[in-house]
């Protein structure tokens, strides 16, 4: 009699044995374990709770004492020109100020790999003492190396250093409404740009240069406790690698986009300094021409906010071109402004473009980046890039204005700026997607 035979009937499904099983199991398990460990593999999308909003909150006080205060450099332009360093030209004083601004950007070249490592706790405290220590040694300057060293160098570097964990930090808790987080956390410039003018040009007269600036301080040094307990990075680290991304240099949607925020922020940046200088030479009330960079971060704050919600529905990118291109005509319009009702008018028209346009970049370069884990490497090349462009454009400008006050030149070069910069960014969206405006990104 024959053995019955082992072999399955054509009709029969050949069962796993326990062990084959078991060994498939444990390798799907490892695959999955590996995934969660690489930072560029495919994550489930952020759940976008109540520590994620933290996390906004954090990067809201970040922007607050960082863009807030570079925002309000217009102030401390016309002071010093009309006061402590009247002695210099408008181009040496706009150096301070492009200086500062500059750094912000420069530094956060080497501040993105660092972030990538996961050194996000020092940069914060490392930035934050900086900047507090720099503006407290304002206080009792009294020529323009001081004011250089102390608010362009020290607060400049110390504003590199906190500047990219903010858009960097939520960019990783956020997906469907990563346009909106990214907003609201940048909204704290806007509140920056309000409060800070309010703060210095009501207590200046009354306590002094010297005391309004100390008063900053402290107001600096009480609201950086938030982020330094508060923001936490969501990616691991990273291995070391270059302060730059190669493959980036190659990448023509993302260098398009680069220049376009290098010709926008350049353009927005000279507006915001030189709009109260414009205000006192047009002779505009007081009263308005004293509040015109609050109304400005005032209507930002809105910009920031409602760009950001309709730039998740239609695209950041398509949102800051579009939005480059209305400022541009804005700003030609601005030649023919010679009245306080008209500068208001302007003022919070352009304050709206502003706030939506410097608040997206993070998000519009998380678009374009496919590799997550490159992010803060990626943004830190970028604003580096940027940072140029705030240094050289407020002394161009400051030259082409001149003691003569030749303001055509100097509102035909800004509006040109943001005419080119708009362009950029809109050539960069269709290198990426093509003609298809219902595309978003």
């Amino acid at each position: 009699m024959t053995a019955p035979s082992t072999r399955a009937l054509p009709h029969e499904k050949e069962k796993p044995s326990p062990s084959t099983t078991l060994n498939a199991e444990l390798r799907h398990e490892d695959h999955d374990r590996r995934d969660e460990r690489s930072p560029s593999s495919t994550s489930p999308r952020p759940k976008e709770g109540l520590f994620a909003w933290l996390q906004v909150a954090g990067a809201f006080v970040l922007n607050l004492n960082t863009w807030g205060l570079l925002n309000t450099f217009g102030v401390f332009q016309t002071f010093y020109q009309l006061n402590h360093l009247r002695h210099e030209t408008p181009s040496n004083i706009a150096w301070i100020g492009s200086t500062q601004a500059f750094l912000l950007f420069l530094v956060s070249l080497a501040a993105g790999p660092a972030f990538d490592r996961g050194y996000v706790g020092p940069l914060i405290w490392i930035g934050s003492f900086l900047f507090i220590l720099g503006m407290f040694l304002v206080s009792i300057t009294s020529q323009y190396w001081q004011v250089f060293i102390t608010q362009s160098l020290l607060m400049g570097f110390g504003f590199g250093c906190v500047y990219l964990p903010a858009p960097a930090i939520v960019s990783q808790y956020f997906h469907a409404k990563a346009a909106l987080a990214m907003g609201a956390a940048s909204t704290g410039s806007a509140v920056g740009g309000i409060i800070y003018p309010i703060i210095f040009t009501q207590l200046q007269p009354r306590i002094g240069f010297g005391w309004a600036t100390r008063v900053l301080g402290f107001i600096l040094l009480a609201t950086s406790l938030i982020p330094v307990f508060l923001m936490k990075s969501k990616m691991p680290s990273g291995p070391a690698r270059s302060i730059i991304d190669r493959d980036a240099l190659t990448d023509a949607p993302y260098l398009l986009f680069s220049s376009g925020l290098f010709f926008g922020f350049t353009g927005f940046y000279i507006v915001l300094n030189y709009i109260q200088l414009f205000a006192v030479d047009h002779s505009i009330p007081d009263s308005i021409a004293n509040n015109v960079l609050v109304i400005i971060n005032a209507s930002s704050l809105v910009g920031r906010l409602v760009g950001g919600f309709y730039a998740d529905k239609i695209g950041s990118i398509h949102m800051q071109g579009l939005v480059a291109f209305i400022a541009a005509i804005l700003t030609y319009a601005l030649l023919a402004i010679h009245t306080a009702a008209g500068l208001l008018v302007y003022s919070i028209l352009f304050g709206f473009t502003s706030g939506t346009f410097t608040g997206l970049p993070a998000t519009g370069l998380a678009s374009l980046s496919a590799d997550k884990s490159k992010f803060g490497t990626r943004l830190g090349m970028t604003l580096a890039f940027v940072g140029v462009g705030v240094l050289v454009g407020n002394p161009i400008a400051g030259a082409i204005l001149g003691r003569n006050g030749n303001w055509t030149g100097l509102i035909a070069f800004c509006a040109s700026l943001l005419v080119i910069s708009g362009g950029a960014i809109f050539a960069s969206r269709i290198m990426k997607v093509g003609w298809r405006l219902d595309k978003k990104i």
